[in-house]
């Protein structure tokens, strides 16, 4: 198959996976995606699990926020639930004021230092600072009435959101809603004063896909490949992550092909749950994976690829030097294909806690990506490259071949 071939097949995918609003956990569009990729690996001859797991599906509408003869625009909180109370308004801009402050019944506004930047979930595995615990630790003890959030950019999380969710947290059971910082500095005028708040703003319990598809191999070991199949809510996420999931779909056809057994054991998982503040699908491979990490001769990332007008950075985490050196030697074949920065908010840091090596593929301007079109609506199929999704799975094919030449290999894996 020529690599022309590739890449229309590359397309096609990409076109199927935004068809989409969204392909956020819980939701049709998640749905149909995971079906689609079980379908289609399995068709290439990949030995394809299935696991359903429950989840929170998340409805939403319209929040009023008024404060004497003034309106105020705000948003839902993902996941928060819903609330029409009337309280006076407490407003906090430390985390040292929060703990200290007197907010039982009240509606707490979170504006300042306190809110610069997204709180991570409570029940958050991968990364979650002490400090962020002790907002949301000090918050739950407040027991108020519901939460406020001003919020401006978050370059790190969220810079392409303005204003952005304080709190993306389904496990959080105090009604949440965000505004603008500027918005907020209005608000706080009304501080020890009564203000109406109502949101609209459901959780439905629901079921979504965790799916697995295994190349048993010849040589010892086995070599995951992932990218994440969710999207935010509301967000096409072609390049968060379809690219992705369309690179991994090319790289199994690849990989399956006739006489192409003589590797390791090639695992390919879309994971579901990278947009969502629980990470069900990761958190479910990691227990299916406990006690035989130590089998994994490398772990390879894509994510926030093949975007139009970039091209591809490939970054290392702990690898040995024989796995680097295949890696780079492979590299060279792809002019659209070189070495990036290392970084770390996705899913290879699974690899990193566990202790295994791990290698990312994201676009050489991953930063603007995300300050201009991540988690909204923005993210759209025109920003995604089928030729860099095919380059990319070609790229990675190679770089497997030969580190299958060395394999076995756990003599190359520390």
């Amino acid at each position: 198959m020529t690599a022309e071939d590739l890449s229309a097949r590359a397309a096609r995918y990409l076109q199927r996976l935004t068809a989409y609003p969204d392909r956020h956990v819980g939701g049709v569009g998640n749905r149909e995606a995971t079906a689609m990729f079980a379908e289609v690996v399995e068709g290439f001859g990949f030995e394809v699990a299935r696991t359903s797991f429950e989840c929170i599906e998340w409805e939403y509408g319209e929040v009023e926020l008024r404060a004497g003869g003034d309106s105020f625009d705000a948003h839902a909180g993902p996941y928060s639930l819903p609330c029409a109370v009337t309280a006076p308004l407490v407003a906090v801009s430390s985390a040292g004021e929060l703990a200290e402050v007197d907010m039982r019944g009240a509606i707490v506004l979170l504006h300042g230092q306190i809110a610069s930047g997204q709180i991570m979930p409570k029940n958050f595995t991968f990364y979650n600072p002490e400090s962020h615990k002790r907002i949301v630790a000090s918050l739950e003890a407040g027991q108020p009435a519901a939460i406020v959030a001003a919020t401006g950019r978050d370059p790190q999380l969220v810079g392409s959101q303005y204003p952005f969710p304080l709190f993306e947290d389904g496990d959080l059971d105090i009604p949440n809603a965000y505004m603008k910082d500027t918005d907020g500095d209005r608000l706080a005028a009304y501080t020890g004063r009564e203000v109406e708040l109502r949101i609209d703003s459901r959780r439905v319990p629901t079921t979504a896909e965790h799916v697995v598809a295994t190349l048993p191999g010849q040589r010892p070991g086995r070599i995951v490949v992932t990218a994440h199949i969710d999207s935010r809510k509301d967000s096409p996420g072609a390049l968060d992550n379809a690219s992705g999931v369309a690179t991994l779909l090319v790289l199994a056809e690849l990989l399956a092909s006739p006489g192409g057994r003589n590797r390791p054991t090639i695992e390919i998982v879309p994971f579901n749950g990278e947009d969502n503040y629980a990470n069900p699908g990761e958190m479910l491979w990691v227990r299916e994976n406990e006690g035989r990490f130590d089998d994994i001769v490398l772990g390879i990332n894509i994510d926030d690829s093949a975007q139009v007008g970039a091209i591809d950075h490939v970054s290392f985490y702990g690898c040995p030097p024989q796995i680097e050196v295949a890696v780079r030697d492979a590299m060279t074949a792809y002019e659209r294909i070189g070495e990036g920065p290392q970084w770390f908010q996705s899913d290879h840091a699974i690899f990193g806690i566990y202790g295994r090596p791990a290698i990312a593929i994201a676009s050489s301007d991953m930063s603007g990506f995300m300050a201009e079109y991540a988690h909204t609506q923005r993210d759209t199929l025109d920003l995604a490259d089928p030729t860099l999704v095919t380059d990319a799975a070609l790229f990675l094919r190679d770089a497997i071949d030969r580190i299958s030449s060395f394999t076995p290999g756990r003599q190359a894996v520390p």
